[in-house]
């Protein structure tokens, strides 16, 4: 199975009074991987809908290997869609729910077989093809779904929010099965989440969306280590950077209610800004550091999340050691200036590097 690039242009969508994507522009490569990301509301799945053709665009074009397929039904556009809700059929077995869509596009019953027998074989179906939805767990419910869909064998897969309905346990090895899924038959797969874990985990690429807005685009890499935004910057990592205020002048930062940090910035007037740190980047017992008060530890047993105040703003540090802590006491923070990001106070936007601007 080959996959189709998709691309999706000026697209606008409207309900009512409100609307929820705006001129919208994304590029999907042919073959690869992305995450769609976001919080509720924010346009993903009704993104999805639009390319899969169940909802009908008020502005814009969407097309598919290079076919404009803005007015195309559903059924001619090339895609299968998983969705949330495994949407199976209780009376038919395992292996008329896989074979249902084949059996309406007219395949002889030889081909509907060898196609549901090598879905159920990479899916680890096989034993199951006679039984009900009623008789399995959630998790081989969801692989009925994702085996009806790769049956098809079409260019795209569509999923939407798949994993929502399934424990963490069965989450984590549905992930692990759809990325070794996509490596095997190559199509071009768009696969929305809430879920920032998801989006790391699974993605070649990651496309946040904000208010039906394009974020931020790149690797899972990208956007954990150079996020665009402080929008970007809390929404993904768990626990999340760290963006703190503080006063820029010269080549150093004053934390607000803090102390003052070397930057890779210049200012020649006082000026504000935020700085943003992951949690990981920080050292707690730092000489010369910024003096912070522990308020709260959450022990995760592979690590600490210490919770601290710098004045009035709340900072989080991981810790992987295991000296004691006490709530109340006064630790020295280290910020290292190549793990520091800075953002325009006005525009939430990160500021480039000096050695960035240099180069």
């Amino acid at each position: 199975m080959s996959g189709a690039a998709i691309q999706v242009r000026g697209l606008s969508k409207r309900y009512g009074e409100r609307t929820v994507m705006e001129q919208l522009d994304i590029d999907f490569a042919t073959g690869q991987f992305t995450v769609v990301l976001g919080p509720s509301g924010c346009g993903k799945s009704t993104l999805l809908r639009v390319i899969a053709g169940l909802e009908e665009a008020d502005q814009g074009t969407v097309s598919i290997g290079d076919v404009d397929m803005t007015r195309t039904p559903p059924q001619s556009r090339g895609c299968a869609m998983v969705f949330q809700n495994y949407a199976l059929y209780p009376h038919m077995s395992v292996r008329d729910n896989i074979g249902y869509a084949l059996k309406l596009a007219g395949l002889d019953r030889v081909e509907r077989e060898r196609r549901i027998g090598e879905a159920a074989e990479l899916l680890g179906l096989r034993d199951l093809l006679d039984r009900k939805p009623t008789q399995l767990s959630g998790g081989q419910r969801q692989r009925v779904a994702i085996g009806r869909a790769i049956a098809r064998r079409q260019r795209v897969l569509l999923f939407d929010e798949p994993l929502s309905n399934l424990d963490a346990k069965l989450r984590h090895d549905m992930r692990m099965e759809l990325r070794r899924l996509h490596n095997e038959i190559g199509a071009t797969t768009i696969f929305v989440t809430h879920d920032q874990m998801e989006a790391m985990t699974l993605a070649d690429r990651v496309v946040l969306l904000n208010k039906g807005q394009v974020e931020q685009a790149g690797t899972p890499m990208a956007l954990y280590h150079q996020p665009r935004t402080t929008f970007v910057a809390g929404f993904i990592g768990t626990p999340p950077m760290n963006v703190l205020t503080a006063h820029h002048e010269g080549d150093y930062a004053t934390i607000e209610d803090g102390g003052r940090l070397h930057v890779d910035q210049r200012a020649s007037q006082r000026t504000s800004m935020m700085i943003g740190i992951r949690p990981e980047a920080i050292a707690l017992d730092a000489p010369n550091g910024i003096i912070a008060t522990l308020d709260a530890i959450e022990d995760l047993g592979s690590h600490r999340v210490i919770y601290v105040r710098i004045g009035r703003q709340r900072v989080l540090a991981i810790d992987h050691g295991r000296r004691p802590f006490q709530p109340g006491e006064t630790l020295s923070l280290g910020f290292p200036p190549d793990a520091i990001c800075c953002f325009d106070a006005a525009t939430g936007e990160r500021m480039a590097r000096v050695a960035e601007v240099q180069a």
